[in-house]
Formats: structure tokens, C-alpha cells, sequence
């Protein structure tokens, strides 16, 4: 196992995208007032985000072949702290829309190259092992973050959500001023950068694990899109919201910290599986609660936490799967499942927001078919070991 400081800057590189997407959840009804625009259009935000998240995705690894992880780390790091004191400062809508392109743009840094890192330095069963040891760390971010950005927001308002992450970003960049670099001595720089987006495209097992992948990360972020929203309607306050994440990151780590023991005694696709189906069995729970007359935050709560536990089990494993698979390219695999990870799950939310609303109906239905999506993917890798 690599040694603790690594673990924990990769774990902080790796919580980049998740703490700037949910620390300002709670206060999206509120900033949505302040700005002059509809719930749908600030619920856009997040969808931006992830946008310019994904897009960036695709350059970092290759980039990172040819210059060096952390060269190329450092560069991203400094744009999502700018792209962080943009958001804090900003008085309208259109300028936070640009600048929180610009933040998502920097933490894909973090998202890609901290896959890389793992792979750089792990083989398939270790990497496996250390996902299982980050992913509490990280899986913390949900949490905590809008705990903490629904206490700054009622206090000193949503801006300040926004400078505590430009401060995250700056504490990491002092860690990754003193790592060392673990690119590959016989990465080749001669070769376009790209070259080989086409050895991890031919790879069947790549694409099997990153719909599974993409599936998992597209409910979470329906859920992420939709709640504050359904939490608003029952009148659920700002910092209350916030603590309602809890469960959700409980369920996370405890499927983690499961995962990690597992690995010694099941086969890789077969937790992968089991993650699928509590997937399947939080969507199924949703459709059960369509047919109730009243609504609740439990009926709201509870079914995602099933969910939870694929995104503790099943999606760490299974981009793993996609990283360390047999095409060799590990920081272009990570790069193009980060892009589609993340690409999927902001054209979905923002398709499911704009097109249907907000309703646990909605919700509900989004989960189940994503589910039932990936229980088909894992049926293919049962098939195709």
C-alpha cells in the first residue's frame, strides 16, 4: 500500500469535484432568489459545472503522459482556485455561470490525475484496495460539505461557500508542490497525446464498467439535483438541509469499508454485482412510493441510501475495472470514463430537471431505469470475464 501522504492527497485531489458541486446545494433556493432566476435555471449550474468537467477530462490525461502528473496538476489546481474566487465574487448570474465553468474545468485536474497517480503505482487488485481506503475520505465531501456550505450561506451568505473552496484548492496545491512524480519513465513523447484514445475505445471492458460507471453517477446526481428542491417544498430549512446528506455519505463508507473486505474472500465483478443490486432495490423502493398519496423526507431520504451503497461498492470497483483493464493507457482511460462519468450525469440531471421537473415522481423513475441500466452491464461482464 502506498504510504499515508499519498493517500491523502490523492483523497483530496480526488474530493476537487465533489466539494465545489455540493457545497452550495442548500443555498441553491436562495441564491436563485438573489440572482433573478428560476430554480431550473440555478439547478443549471451544476450541469455547467459538470459540462466543463467532463470536457476537461479528455485533456488532462493525455497531457499528463507527455508533461508529467504534476506539472499538469499544478496548472489545473491554480485554475479551479481562480475559478473558485470568480464564483465567490460574483453578482449575476451569467458571470457565476462562466466562472463556475472555469472551476469545473480546474478540478478535473484533481478527478483524472488522481486515478492516474493510483495506477501509476498500483496494480489492478492494490488499486482496488486503496479506491477502497480513499473513497470514505472522499465520500465524506457529500456530507460534510453542505453541512458546512448551508452554516457559511445562513451566516455570511452563499459567497462565502465558494472562498472556503478556493481555500481547499490552495491547501492542496501545497500538498502537490511536495509529491513526487510517478509518471511512467517510458511514456512516450514523441506520439500525439491522443493516440491512445483509440487502444482504450477498442477495449470491450472498458465500456462494459463505465456504463456501470455512468449509471451510478448519473442517479447521484439527479438525487443531487432534484432533493433541495423537494427538501424547499416540505419546508425543510437551509441548515437542516444540509444534515439530511449524512445517511447518504454513511451509507457510501460503510459500503466502502465493506468492499475493502470483501476483495479477500469474492471475486472483483462479483461485489460489483452486489452493489447493483441494492442499486436496482433503491429504484424498485422509489416505484413502490409513487403509488403513496403523501410525500415525506424519508420517502425521499430512505431509497437513495440503497443507492448509496452501489456508490460505496459498485462505482469504485468498476472504474477501477475501467482504469486497469487490458488496454495499458491508464491516464487516457481515466480521463475519457471521467468525462463520460461526469458528462452523462450533467446532460442527464440537467434533461430530467428541464423536461419533467421537480417530484419524487421524477426522481423515482430516473433511479429505477438507471438501475435496471446497470443490473444489463453487469449481466454483460458475467459473461465476458
Amino acid at each position: 500500500m502506498p504510504r499515508l501522504s499519498f493517500i491523502i492527497t490523492v483523497a483530496m485531489l480526488s474530493a476537487f469535484g465533489l466539494i465545489a458541486s455540493d457545497i452550495y446545494l442548500p443555498a441553491m433556493p436562495d441564491m436563485a432568489h438573489e440572482l433573478g432566476v428560476t430554480p431550473s435555471q440555478i439547478s443549471q449550474t451544476i450541469s455547467v459545472y459538470l459540462l466543463a468537467l467532463a470536457i476537461s477530462q479528455l485533456f488532462y490525461g493525455p497531457f499528463s503522459d507527455r508533461f508529467g502528473r504534476k506539472p499538469v496538476l499544478l496548472a489545473g489546481t491554480t485554475v479551479y482556485i481562480v475559478g473558485s474566487l470568480g464564483c465567490a465574487v460574483a453578482d449575476s448570474y451569467p458571470s457565476f455561470l462562466l466562472f463556475r465553468l472555469l472551476e469545473g474545468a480546474g478540478a478535473a485536474a484533481g478527478l483524472v490525475l488522481g486515478r492516474a497517480l493510483i495506477a501509476d503505482t498500483c496494480d489492478k487488485v492494490i488499486s482496488a484496495r486503496v479506491y477502497a481506503v480513499i473513497y470514505p475520505l472522499v465520500s465524506l465531501s457529500p456530507a460534510l460539505a453542505p453541512v458546512v456550505g448551508g452554516h457559511l450561506s445562513s451566516t455570511f451568505g452563499w459567497h462565502a461557500d465558494f472562498f472556503f473552496v478556493a481555500v481547499f484548492g490552495m491547501i492542496t496545491m501545497l500538498m502537490i508542490l511536495f509529491m513526487r512524480e510517478t509518471r511512467p519513465g517510458n511514456t512516450s513523447v514523441t506520439a500525439s497525446p491522443f493516440s491512445g484514445l483509440s487502444t482504450v475505445c477498442s477495449d470491450p471492458g472498458f465500456w462494459r464498467y463505465t456504463l456501470i460507471v455512468c449509471c451510478i453517477y448519473s442517479a447521484w446526481f439527479i438525487y443531487l439535483t432534484q432533493s433541495p428542491f423537494l427538501f424547499a417544498q416540505l419546508r425543510v430549512s437551509e441548515e437542516t438541509r444540509g444534515w439530511l446528506y449524512i445517511p447518504l455519505t454513511v451509507g457510501i463508507i460503510s459500503a466502502n469499508l465493506l468492499t475493502k473486505r470483501l476483495l479477500n474472500h469474492w471475486q472483483y465483478d462479483h461485489i460489483v454485482t452486489a452493489g447493483i443490486v441494492c442499486f436496482v432495490l433503491g429504484g424498485l423502493a422509489y416505484a413502490v412510493e409513487m403509488f403513496w398519496a403523501e410525500q415525506g423526507i424519508l420517502m425521499i431520504l430512505l431509497p437513495m441510501c440503497l443507492v448509496s451503497l452501489a456508490n460505496g461498492s459498485s462505482l469504485s470497483l468498476a472504474i477501477s475495472g475501467a482504469i486497469s483493464s487490458r488496454h495499458g493507457q491508464v491516464a487516457t482511460a481515466s480521463g475519457l470514463i471521467g468525462f463520460l462519468q461526469i458528462g452523462s450525469a450533467a446532460v442527464l440531471a440537467n434533461a430530467v430537471s428541464a423536461g419533467f421537473g421537480f417530484s419524487q415522481s421524477v426522481l423515482g423513475l430516473a433511479v429505477l431505469l438507471l438501475a435496471l441500466t446497470a443490473l444489463l452491464a453487469c449481466c454483460k461482464l458475467s459473461f465476458h470475464p
